[in-house]
């Protein structure tokens, strides 16, 4: 049953409870209190898509962070790839250059997201923040990478 189904259904049961007076009331919100339980604790929960048409209309927190993921995700895989090819073409002086400037930077990106989310202490939205600067640094990362396998290739 969807969120508004059910909360369509609520309205219906607290309008009815309305005429039979406040014990009905109570009555109609304690039958909407175990319906939203049972369909949170006992249902399958929805995974939310991640395509960017539902990414561009995530409402919820939830899904946001669903994409956020999914996007930095992606961006890891993607800089991963790219550091692992940039390293291929360089000499063993290069390569330890590459993986010293790859750790430091890691360790920037990791710092730099917990204070990010940090802004948002103890707030639903830290999660989200920490994983959006890690998307957004590792996509700029991913750049750089590029950037250098372009100028080793010269």
């Amino acid at each position: 049953m969807g969120l508004t189904t059910t909360i369509g259904a609520m309205a219906a049961r607290w309008t009815s409870a309305a005429l039979a007076g406040v014990q009905g009331i109570a009555l109609a919100a304690a039958i909407g209190l175990q319906s939203s339980l049972e369909a949170a604790f006992c249902a399958e929960p929805a995974v939310p898509s991640t395509s960017s048409a539902a990414c561009e209309d995530a409402q919820t927190t939830a899904a946001m962070r669903a994409c956020e993921n999914a996007r930095y995700r992606k961006a890891d895989a993607a800089m991963t790839a790219e550091y692992q090819a940039l390293l291929s073409r360089l000499d063993a002086a290069g390569q330890a250059k590459l993986r010293a400037a790859q750790g430091a930077w890691l360790k920037f990106r990791d710092a730099e997201a917990s204070f990010q989310a940090d802004m948002a202490r103890g707030g639903t939205l830290a999660p989200l923040l920490r994983t959006s600067t890690l998307a957004d640094l590792t996509e700029s990362r991913l750049h750089q990478l590029a950037k250098a396998a372009e100028q080793a290739d010269q």
